[in-house]
């Protein structure tokens, strides 16, 4: 059984099972081996990794372990707590109404991102009156409808992770900040500050940013320069604010100042800095890459809540599950009557109680045809068991999402 000890419990001879280490953005390390000498455990320490997984049954053993189970059983206790916060009721269409128009927009996003990719490869300048135009649109339609651009946001090309991941951040600041009920200029500048903030690196070479492979130490620290060209390039920007260049320099900070570029601690990083640092992390790693294989909604809130408190902000982590529901849209979950569904909309009174579209039956292994259930209806006679992985039953979400 696996077991979870702190960096100061780490010696040579354990395995490491898993570095737990996903926070760290861009990362490529080798996550699982044992540990040959005390060197290897300050080359961990070193790239500020606080907590890992052992194998006690592939090395050694401490009295102190926790094991994997009790760290899950802690994680769901978090996540159900979590749940007692009740969703923000400020729809003003139905998603179904929204889906048009956030079509639109999550098509207009990939197309003006891709199109500032490749100027900015070229030495044009950023043509801001167009993002902030889209910037705007966003903001309106996450204000009327949420859940219509949070599900296409699920809709993901693994060969496509840069592109993509820039939109779907910017629709994830869009959803925090409404939660948050901030200002509708902060809202615009976060939402503007995400899409934005991988600009940099477009400016890092191709040989690094396209690497197969492992980084080596050299190649990882060109990657994170990307950072620091992302500020500059949108410093020399005309008409774009001091909290849009913000956001886009400090998404890889972290509290416990293990992040970079600048190593900033706590009240250093601006609220939005926070904000955007756990929506990139949990975009991150729900997201299909050719190296790395994604992580389930839920699954990837409750590693938010492991990280919590110690790289993330505690309460912003709470409040970023609150705006996305402890399934978020675009989750497969399993259903007392052993059917699986996708989350499609979010509930306005309880997160436990989502609208689902079910499709499979999971005890036949078998389609369905398609039904959409609004589980918080007292008519509706199921309930949700548990998120599962679509991976399980080979089933492709993004089939079911459009």
């Amino acid at each position: 059984m696996k077991k979870k000890i702190s960096i100061d419990q780490l010696r040579p001879d354990m395995y490491v099972a898993d570095l737990n280490c996903d926070w760290i953005p861009h990362h490529n390390y080798q996550k699982e081996g044992r540990i040959p000498d005390q060197a290897t455990v300050d080359e961990i320490r070193r790239r500020g990794i606080t907590e890992v997984y052992i194998d006690p049954a592939r090395g050694l053993d401490t009295d102190d372990a926790i094991p994997a189970t009790e760290v899950e059983r802690h994680n769901q206790q978090a996540l159900d707590k979590a749940a007692q916060l009740k969703p923000d009721s400020q729809l003003r269409v139905s998603a179904e109404e929204e889906m048009h128009k956030a079509g639109k927009l999550h098509n207009e996003a990939k197309n003006l991102v891709s199109n500032v990719l490749r100027d900015v490869k070229t030495g044009k300048a950023i043509d801001i009156e167009a993002f902030d135009t889209l910037a705007d649109g966003m903001v309106d339609s996450v204000l009327r409808n949420h859940n219509a651009l949070a599900c296409l946001g699920r809709i993901r090309q693994k060969d496509n992770y840069l592109l993509e991941h820039s939109v779907n951040l910017a629709v994830l600041m869009g959803i925090f900040a409404r939660d948050m009920t901030l200002d509708r200029d902060t809202m615009h500048q976060a939402v503007l500050g995400a899409m934005l903030h991988d600009i940099g690196k477009v400016l890092v070479p191709d040989e690094v940013l396209h690497k197969p492979g492992k980084l080596s130490d050299d190649e990882f620290a060109v990657m994170r320069k990307h950072v620091i060209y992302s500020k500059e390039l949108l410093q020399q920007t005309p008409g774009i604010k001091p909290l849009t260049i913000n956001v886009a320099a400090q998404h890889h900070e972290r509290i416990d100042g293990s992040g970079y570029p600048l190593g900033l601690q706590g009240c250093d990083i601006c609220r939005e800095g926070k904000m955007v640092a756990i929506a990139d992390v949990y975009d991150a790693i729900t997201a299909d890459r050719v190296y790395h294989k994604g992580m389930a909604p839920t699954a990837a809130l409750k590693k938010l809540l492991e990280w919590s408190g110690s790289h993330l902000e505690e309460a912003l982590v709470h409040r970023f599950i609150r705006s996305m529901g402890i399934y978020p849209v675009g989750s497969l979950v399993k259903l007392r009557s052993d059917r699986l569904a996708v989350v499609i909309e979010a509930s306005e009174t309880d997160q436990r109680l989502p609208i689902v579209k079910v499709i499979y039956h999971a005890a036949k292994a078998r389609y369905l045809p398609v039904e959409i259930l609004d589980l918080s209806r007292p008519t509706v006679q199921d309930e949700i068991v548990q998120a599962v992985d679509p991976a399980r039953w080979h089933i492709r979400l993004n089939d079911f999402l459009n």
